[in-house]
């Protein structure tokens, strides 16, 4: 059965709004009238829930709760708990009733259209919903920060990146929101994902533009410097594209294994791997993720030969075992070891290489959500910026 805490809270607006009527009502033969309509409802309301009839008896115990000025704030309580139980059908019947209501004062109204907004936005009836809040921003009024926020949602959802943007502008404008860094982020990644459009197309030089708009709002945007990084390597500006890739390694090390790939590139195109081992050489003792390790021990292999990577992958797994680490030297010692030795070197290869595609790649700092590919907006508590790499330093 449902929980009980949605019906004792309607039985208790019940009887509030029962002796709020008999304190405000005028003339007796109708107080006597009200009283017994509200009697009436509420013993109907309560046998319905005493036969487990649970959406019966919140019809009747709503119809039972009259609207005035002292039960508005009680309506808009009990539609927000009805949406919140899942019950938005009857939410938004709730609001709509306080809504129709004749010389509703304006700071319900408003109340009223932005809890409303909120029934739709949960129904999925988006362009309800995005009309209503911005009947609430035309006017001009208090309620127009927060009807912004939830008109934020809404485009982000519709992915309508640009009027995202415009909404996170003007909220920011408020000192209120100035510095909110949730806010930032989000409209940063907005500005990304219209880089990534124009980078699809192949506007570079547009995707640049939103880059920098992105900054505007995040300088340090990790996605927005991986993404100018990829605009200045297909440009050919291999040397700026490092400059980035660096910077993110040095500001956010946990997404170090993001970066070698691209780095690796840019500095083979410049003929100086040199320069690139020697960076992964400086940093290994710093950086606790095995991706640098494994990065080292293909530029040891192709300038001295696998027996090197060999040597050189065992002396750091003696010292820090690490799974992804092992698979690597695996690869590097089956095909030089007997047919006896190799096949169950392959044996314990596939073993380990189960494990690995059961484990996580990336976790959600705010909500835990766990997956094998990086999402820059959290499947699960839909915030900006939560999920990073799970560092794979060592199994112990």
């Amino acid at each position: 059965m449902e929980s009980l805490g949605i019906y004792f809270l309607l039985l208790a607006a019940v009887i509030a709004g029962w002796i709020l009527g008999r304190l405000t009502a005028v003339g007796g033969a109708h107080k006597a009238r009200h009283s017994k309509d509200i009697f009436e409802d509420y013993f109907v309301g309560l046998n319905y829930l005493l036969n487990d009839e649970p959406d019966e008896a919140i019809d009747t115990f709503i119809k039972a709760l009259e609207i005035n000025s002292d039960t508005i704030e009680t309506h808009l309580a009990l539609g927000a708990l009805l949406r919140r139980r899942g019950k938005v059908d009857k939410a938004i019947k709730v609001h709509q009733s306080l809504l129709a209501r004749p010389g509703l004062d304006k700071s319900f109204s408003d109340s009223t259209r932005l809890q409303l907004a909120i029934d739709y936005i949960s129904a999925g009836l988006l362009d309800r919903a995005e009309r209503l809040l911005n009947e609430v921003l035309s006017e001009d009024s208090a309620s127009k920060w927060d009807a912004l926020r939830h008109l934020i949602t809404i485009y982000q959802t519709e992915k309508e990146w640009e009027k995202a943007i415009s909404c996170s502008k003007l909220l920011l404008t408020n000192s209120t929101y100035k510095r909110e860094s949730e806010l930032r982020a989000a409209a940063a990644h907005y500005c990304c994902e219209l880089a990534e459009r124009l980078l699809d197309e192949g506007h570079d030089n547009k995707a640049r533009e939103q880059i920098k708009r992105a900054f505007g709002f995040v300088r340090g945007n990790v996605r927005a410097s991986l993404i100018l990084a990829r605009i200045e390597q297909r440009l050919g500006n291999f040397k700026s594209a490092i400059k980035n890739l660096i910077m993110v390694r040095t500001n956010n090390p946990e997404f170090v294994s993001q970066v070698l790939g691209p780095l690796a590139e840019c500095y083979e195109q410049l003929q100086n791997l040199p320069e690139f081992e020697k960076l992964l050489t400086n940093s290994l003792p710093e950086e606790p993720d095995v991706s640098v390790v494994l990065a080292l021990s293909d530029l040891v292999k192709s300038r001295e030969g696998d027996e090197a990577a060999i040597e050189f992958l065992n002396d750091y797994l003696m010292k820090k075992p690490s799974l992804i680490g092992l698979v690597e030297l695996l690869r590097l010692q089956i095909p030089k070891a007997g047919t006896e030795v190799s096949s169950n070197l392959n044996l314990l290869q596939q073993m380990v290489n189960n494990l690995l595609r059961k484990k996580p790649a990336y976790q959600c700092n705010h909500c835990g959500y766990e997956s094998r590919s990086l999402y820059w907006l959290c499947p699960s508590c839909q915030k900006w910026d939560k999920i990073k790499p799970i560092v794979d330093a060592s199994v112990s």
